[in-house]
């Protein structure tokens, strides 16, 4: 069993890239960037750069589109399903080389069952933070691929690309591979990013998930090393 004291609570590592709102900023599947306007209702301006008495701002955006987001089965359902809580996992953090934009199960094949895995990709630049997707064709998961993770046991999948899925793929069949078993506790965070320090292998995560009913919601990944 992993204690407290096994785990080095002392280092967070974010791994969310956070929604930026007035500056450069992600972008994926051709999606309007995240705006926010002060709020106004009769003489009071919600901004007080301009008189108001507090900023109070109205925000837009998707969760989809414009930052670390967690997912869950009702991204694909006709029933609204939330994305449900999460909490404190073991997750493994792995490295790969897409070829030609594939991740191939071949990929993944040194992986032991676990509960929850991060596909962190080559190239890593910093550039993956706010970089706009339309102009840049990101990876994806094939189907061999997606069912391995499946086969690993894998209940929680956090990767640092727009989709799972290729662009171009209507019918989102790796999100469906993903989801036929246990599907409503089961999540997929996408766009995450992984700094270059830190090194392949085992940590605890903290799914931090914002409270939204919702099928998506922004989300703050936190990795901690586990001491050896």
């Amino acid at each position: 069993m992993l204690k407290l004291q096994n785990i080095d609570l002392e280092n967070p590592i974010d791994i969310s890239i956070p929604v930026s709102f007035g500056k450069k900023q992600l972008v994926a599947f051709d999606g309007p960037p995240a705006k926010r306007h002060a709020y106004k209702a009769g003489s009071f301006v919600g901004d007080v750069r301009h008189g108001g008495s507090c900023n109070c701002e109205v925000y837009t955006f998707s969760p989809h589109l414009n930052g670390t987001h967690t997912e869950c089965v009702g991204h694909i359902t006709k029933e609204r399903i939330s994305v449900p809580n999460v909490g404190l996992i073991m997750v493994t953090l792995v490295t790969v080389t897409p070829k030609n934009g594939l991740i191939t199960g071949a990929m993944l094949k040194k992986l032991e069952p676990i509960e929850a895995l991060v596909v962190r990709t080559l190239p890593n630049s910093k550039a993956k933070a706010t970089r706009n997707y339309s102009k840049n064709e990101p990876p994806y998961l094939t189907a061999d691929a997606m069912h391995h993770i499946v086969k690993l046991g894998v209940q929680h999948l956090l990767v640092d690309f727009p989709s799972v899925d290729k662009v171009d793929d209507a019918k989102l069949t790796a999100h469906h591979i993903f989801w036929q078993k246990n599907a409503k506790k089961k999540t997929i965070t996408e766009l995450v990013y992984v700094p270059e320090r830190v090194r392949d292998g085992h940590y605890l995560l903290n799914l931090q998930v914002a409270a939204f009913e919702a099928d998506a919601a922004p989300s703050r990944p936190v990795l901690y090393k586990v001491k050896r």
